[in-house]
């Protein structure tokens, strides 16, 4: 019998026994894990019996992802006091914008009732800076551990500095947003949180990187992408990696443009020496292969075992060859002795990764996929 059909039974039964009686709750729970994906199923085994109550209700509301059309329900659902509910709540994914109405200003508040709530993902895509309101009711939730903030405006760096020094916890941060210039970046009172682990930055990221060079000792971030890097940021970006040392474990740089020519001059990654992942987004021609070559040959890091270049179009001439080859034998020697993969993802001409990159191809290292 299925858990769909055991389940349904057990809904309608007027049996006072419970299911699976005798067995471990550990081994209930475990079964429960596989319909996780199921909320229909969800719903019936929470209605079973008190065993299957607390998993059940766990995988239906631990990630609550609200917006326009059922915000209003969900507050309605939390306030009632019969509601089971607020204590399984752990994710919120709130979307608010213009298109289909706002709502996080009047109702975010009520939120703050739900007492376990460990990771907030924020989409406000509308013209205006995050209201007041909004940022109180953020920073009321000082057990979070994770915060992303993405299409999100601020009224100045301040408004950032407060609202990233409100969780102590905070281990990924997750930061899509603008603010105005500033016109210092200053030391603040409050430090952002010593167990920083993760940094996504796709904003002003010298601005934040000053600050956090500023505190008497910089959180030792594993995971950092710098998304739309810029030429004004390199000197500060240079200095953070520095800083940050062997605690690097992961970089990303999603899309590199206007900095493609000075890159490998202003970032030196001989001090990571920890790095494992490398991941850039570049193109098929000179400079880029160059850069890459060049930024790979910085490390002297013993653990370091995928490489990621992420491209529009893989491209094979007479005039990018040498190029290719140089980082295929880079890639290949003793350089890297613990290498594993090197990926390679285009929107086209995948297939040409293989001639590209023959040495990394015939070592089994060599990863091919389109995105």
């Amino acid at each position: 019998m299925t858990l769909t059909k055991f389940a349904q039974r057990f809904t309608c039964s007027p049996s006072p026994i419970s299911p699976f009686h005798g067995m471990p709750p550990e081994l209930i729970d475990l079964i429960i894990d596989h319909a996780h994906a199921d909320r229909s199923l969800l719903a019936a085994c929470s209605l079973v019996c008190k065993a299957w109550f607390p998993a059940a209700r766990y995988h239906l509301f631990s990630n609550t992802k609200l917006n326009v059309q059922n915000a209003l329900s969900f507050v309605h659902l939390i306030e009632s006091t019969s509601s089971t509910v607020s204590p399984f709540v752990r994710h919120i994914d709130a979307k608010d914008n213009c298109e289909g109405g706002r709502w996080v200003d009047d109702l975010f508040l009520n939120l703050t009732s739900l007492p376990y709530i460990t990771s907030i993902s924020l989409t406000s895509s509308c013209d205006a800076p995050l209201s007041q309101i909004t940022l109180f009711t953020l920073c009321s939730f000082d057990r979070l551990v994770e915060l992303r903030l993405a299409e999100c405006e601020f009224r100045d760096f301040t408004e950032v500095q407060q609202l990233i020094c409100s969780f102590p916890m905070l281990e990924i941060l997750y930061l899509e947003a603008d603010w105005p210039e500033p016109r210092t970046i200053d030391l603040t009172d409050a430090s952002p949180s010593p167990y920083l682990r993760e940094l996504y930055l796709r904003c002003e990221m010298s601005h934040v990187l000053e600050w956090f060079l500023l505190q008497p000792s910089v959180a030792p971030v594993s995971k950092l992408t710098l998304h739309g890097l810029d030429s004004i940021d390199l000197p500060v970006v240079s200095r953070y990696l520095r800083r940050l040392g062997p605690a690097l474990t992961h970089l990303i740089i999603p899309r590199i443009g206007s900095v493609v020519d000075s890159l490998s001059d202003h970032l030196d990654l001989s001090l990571n020496a920890c790095l494992r992942y490398l991941k850039l987004g570049i193109d098929s021609d000179v400079a880029y292969l160059s850069m890459a070559r060049t930024l790979l040959s910085q490390l002297d890091s013993p653990f370091f075992e995928e490489v990621e270049l992420s491209l529009y179009s893989v491209r094979q001439s007479p005039k990018v060859a040498r190029y290719w080859t140089d980082l295929d034998t880079l890639l290949t020697g003793p350089h890297f002795p613990s290498m594993k993969r090197a990926t390679v993802s285009a929107m086209s001409a995948v297939s040409l990764a293989k001639e590209v990159l023959p040495l990394c191809h015939e070592r089994g290292v060599l990863q091919v996929q389109h995105h």
